[in-house]
């Protein structure tokens, strides 16, 4: 039997009679349940269970206040980073607006001064420092297409250019066929919108000798000529290689 202190409390076993320590949960004898040391037992458990389970939350709070942190000084991060694109970004704005606006005031003081002089030279009939005026602020980046007669400008230049290739070509320094292409290409005057009709009986006459040499040297036909100029009214151009290949098909002398 076992030896039990003075002061413990004793319980006799329901099932084989022994008397044993209330403090256990069993009969160390047939194993019978003591409820009472059992249940106490189990609160104790339990008691425990929850001190865990509060350490185990004040541990993960612990761990989720870091965790915030470290996400709020990633957020904050990219806030500024945002705010920074978005401030340079706008700043990047203001001044192309800036540059732009001072670029269109420019272009619009130069063209005050500028289309004045050219409206001069084309009122006096003095193409060529039309051109020269034209041709040069075409070259530096200017707005020339905003000028009123610059239809007129861009076709004078054709012709320019074809009178250049008659002198070129006489005097034996050109091609034939750059010749033809050039002198050729003259009648697409007829198809030009944005002429008036001042503008366009001018760059007619200018016209009229090269289209005369043009006829006199080839001698083409009205289907010939036709063919061209339909490629003209299409395209608004038509081929330097569609103009080789024609010659050397009249068998054209260089």
């Amino acid at each position: 039997m076992q030896v039990k202190q003075e002061h413990d409390p004793v319980v006799i076993c329901r099932s084989c009679g022994a008397d044993y320590s209330a403090n256990h949960s069993n009969c160390p004898y047939c194993g019978t349940m003591n409820l009472p040391a059992a249940e106490s037992a189990y609160m104790n458990k339990l008691e425990h269970m929850r001190s865990d389970l509060e350490g185990l939350g004040g541990l993960a709070a612990q761990q989720a206040r870091k965790g915030f942190r470290a996400m709020r000084r990633k957020l904050l991060l990219a806030g500024a980073i945002l705010c920074f694109a978005i401030v340079l970004i706008y700043g990047i704005h203001l001044y192309r607006e800036r540059v732009e606006t001072r670029r269109e005031r420019e272009e619009y003081l130069w063209q005050r001064e500028a289309f004045a002089e050219m409206d001069a030279c084309y009122a006096s009939g003095d193409y060529e420092s039309l051109l020269l005026l034209y041709s040069g602020a075409q070259n530096a980046g200017h707005h020339v297409w905003q000028y009123r007669h610059s239809v007129f400008c861009d076709f004078l230049m054709m012709i320019e250019n074809a009178q250049y290739s008659l002198r070129e070509y006489e005097a034996g320094a050109e091609d034939l066929e750059w010749l033809f292409y050039k002198e050729i290409y003259l009648y697409h005057l007829d198809d030009l919108p944005k002429l008036s009709a001042e503008e366009r009986a001018e760059l007619d006459r200018l016209r009229a000798p090269l289209l005369e040499d043009l006829n006199e040297r080839f001698h083409l036909t009205e289907d010939e000529l036709s063919s061209f100029r339909k490629a003209l009214a299409r395209d608004g151009m038509i081929s330097f290689d569609d103009c080789k290949r024609f010659l050397a098909e009249r068998g054209a002398e260089k």
